[in-house]
């Protein structure tokens, strides 16, 4: 059997007039309302996705998810640094491709201003993709002074 939704309430496919079994008006107010409120909450969740993933991983920090002290203090640190000169490798190439296909579209189309924050945004990104090291060390040195 299938069924579809008419003006006069839900009705057996075949059936031209008669339904078997009509929708009143306050189960359509009630599916109404419910569309509302869960278009509502999906628009919340697009418009907030940042802050719900942030606080989704500090609470799985929290609980135990990940032991920081015991990853911190087991060495890692060569095979670290190994992982990010491969990455800063990869990211140089992506951020000179990327900023210099932005930055020259930007001036073909005469538009300097967009064509300069491009290029000085993109040079930020590299240089704070080479300086996390160096000031993860500053951090470091810093709390081990403290102990």
């Amino acid at each position: 059997m299938k069924f579809y939704l008419t003006s006069t309430g839900m009705c057996e496919a075949g059936w031209q007039s008669a339904c078997v079994n009509p929708m009143s008006q306050e189960v359509k107010s009630l599916l109404e309302r419910i569309k509302a409120g869960a278009k509502i909450i999906i628009e919340h969740i697009d418009c907030n996705k940042t802050v719900y993933r942030i606080g989704a991983i500090t609470l799985a920090i929290m609980l135990g998810g990940i032991d920081i002290v015991s990853a911190a203090s087991g060495g890692i640190d060569a095979g670290a640094q190994m992982i990010y000169t491969k990455l800063v490798n990869v990211g140089k190439w992506v951020i000179i491709i990327k900023g210099g296909f932005d930055t020259i579209n930007a001036t073909v189309q005469g538009d300097f201003v967009t064509a300069r924050k491009s290029f000085l945004s993109y040079l930020l990104v590299y240089v704070v993709l080479l300086g996390l090291p160096w000031a993860f060390e500053q951090v470091e040195t810093l709390f081990l002074d403290v102990t």
